[in-house]
């Protein structure tokens, strides 16, 4: 099947519209509060940081100071974050239209193979780059080209690329066809993503400039409003109080991305696995 971004798009928001009365408790619940509480908890941090722009010895002091605070809610997010991820999938894809209490049922009993997936394939892009880096120096070695380096990084570069691209609907390959299995996982959503790769790319590329535009565009608003004032360096000044609420706003706006991520990857996944007319209009109804 030949990959259409534009329908993938469309699906994904009229998932969104239709089902935003049980999708918003679940975001708020796994995406709004945990980023509440990492600004709440780490705004000392970041103010520091801020404070240290121009002196990286006192960067890296606070950065070390804190590095268990901050790794502990990193990895305490990732998980509440990434269950929230699988239960609104479920919310989306579900034909038995599960309760909100059910849909998280299955995100936390998915929890585990998605780990599992992610350490497989960190693990197997980790060997991946050792042999390119090792190819690499090995040509270097020979044609000593600075020219040749740039080239085989760039190739490198678009081969890490191509292999995300390939995972990408490992998530949905979990939630919808049940696939506890890792590797399995991993392997289904290879599958599926093969003969639609560049298309598929493409309209993440498109996202990603999208999104980077949007955030770009937020954050020279909420430098003004919230009293960062002028800015020194492209970087705004601003203390705990002015970070927090950067994070107030900013986690609504991740709230937001992270629901039409999942609408995304759910209708993409939906598309190349090719489900039946009923089903499509089923759960997007």
């Amino acid at each position: 099947m030949k990959f259409d971004s534009n329908q993938a798009w469309q699906a994904a928001l009229a998932a969104v519209s239709a089902n935003r009365t049980v999708l918003l408790p679940v975001a708020g619940v796994f995406f709004l509060l945990p980023s509440l509480i990492s600004v709440w908890f780490l705004s000392d941090v970041q103010a520091a940081m801020m404070a240290n722009l121009r002196n990286p010895a006192g960067a890296e002091a606070v950065v070390q100071g804190m590095m268990g605070k901050v790794a502990g809610l990193g990895l305490l997010t990732f998980a509440v974050q990434t269950t929230g991820y699988m239960a609104l999938m479920a919310l989306l894809t579900d034909r038995a239209r599960p309760t909100v209490g059910q849909a998280i049922g299955t995100g936390v009993r998915s929890l585990p193979s998605l780990i599992g997936a992610v350490i497989v394939a960190y693990i197997g892009l980790l060997i991946l780059g050792g042999l390119v880096v090792g190819v690499i120096a090995a040509i270097w070695s020979v044609s000593h080209s600075a020219g040749v380096a740039w080239l085989l990084g760039l190739a490198a570069a678009a081969m890490f690329v191509w292999v995300l691209t390939k995972l990408s609907l490992t998530l949905p390959v979990i939630v919808v066809d049940g696939v506890r299995n890792p590797v399995a996982a991993l392997r289904r959503s290879w599958q599926l993503v093969s003969g639609n790769s560049l298309r598929v790319f493409a309209f993440y590329m498109l996202l990603a400039i999208g999104y980077s535009v949007v955030s770009m565009v937020f954050f020279l608003v909420l430098a003004a409003l919230f009293g960062a004032g002028q800015l020194a360096g492209g970087l705004p000044k601003s203390g705990t109080g002015a970070m927090i609420a950067l994070g107030l706003v900013s986690g609504v706006v991740g709230t937001a991305v992270s629901v039409m991520f999942t609408a995304i990857i759910a209708a993409i996944h939906r598309q190349l696995a090719g489900p039946s007319a009923d089903v499509y209009g089923e759960t997007f109804a």
